[in-house]
Parts: C-alpha cells; structure tokens; sequence
C-alpha cells in the first residue's frame, strides 16, 4: 500500500506542555490528519528512537494552522519546521511507515506503537519514532 500524501512538522511552545515539535500528515485517502507530540523533536538522523504521542486527529485547516493559540490545553505559539510532500508506504495503529520528502525531514521514518493507556477517559497511543529502514 503506498498513498501520496502531505506532511508538516512545528514547533510548539506549548505553555503547559512545553516545548516540542508537532508532527502531522493526512492519513491515506482521507481529509483526516495524523497529529503526534513529540518532545525530544523528530530526529533528523538514523539511530535515534524518540517518543511520539499520538493526539486528537486534526482538520487540514488545525493541521496547517501557524500562529498563536490562546486558549485550551494547547495554549501556545506554533512555528513551521518543515513541511512538505510524503508517501504513506504502511498504515496501521501498530506500525506506520512513512517517506518524507521535505526540506529539513527526508526520508523513511518508523512510527512503532508501544503503549495504549487511559488518561482523564481519553485513550493515549505512544509510538517509538524513528528514521531508517528496520533490519
């Protein structure tokens, strides 16, 4: 299965959360975008694995948004890392593999589930995120 697509990552000086990168693209055949928080940052090497946590799916209008938001759990300022074309080459809520093709992020990168968890009634996906080909 491979579905072209498009990606954009943030940065997110979140005031609660903290500072880290968004990264979003639009799942296959949908108008519906993939968002995760990541802390640590995408990681533009191959080796490191980071967490991502999977957040509430996001419109094309949420998922491109750069500015300031002001209220809510995601209060904060949001700037454009990079974005930018991808193609989905494996889609599923265990593993996803996607090939990014942007300025800053290129490349075959990893999103492998770890963890499903509660939190406040909302179910949390974590996900290893890494860059390069599983061997």
């Amino acid at each position: 299965m491979q579905s072209k697509s498009k990606f954009i990552v943030v940065d997110h000086y979140a005031k609660r959360a903290g500072k880290h990168q968004d990264i979003r693209f639009r799942k296959p055949n949908s108008k519906i975008w993939d968002s995760f928080a990541v802390r640590k940052g995408v990681p533009l090497e191959a080796g490191p694995k980071v967490l991502a946590v999977k957040t509430h799916d996001h419109s094309e209008e949420e998922a491109l948004f750069i500015g300031v938001i002001n209220t809510g759990y995601g209060a904060g300022k949001l700037v454009k890392f990079d974005d930018g074309a991808c193609t989905i080459e494996k889609y599923s809520t265990a593993h996803m593999v996607v090939r990014f093709n942007g300025r800053k992020i290129k490349g075959l990168y990893h999103f492998v589930s770890t963890k499903v968890t509660k939190m406040k009634g909302t179910k949390i996906t974590e996900y290893f995120l890494f860059k390069g080909k599983v061997q």
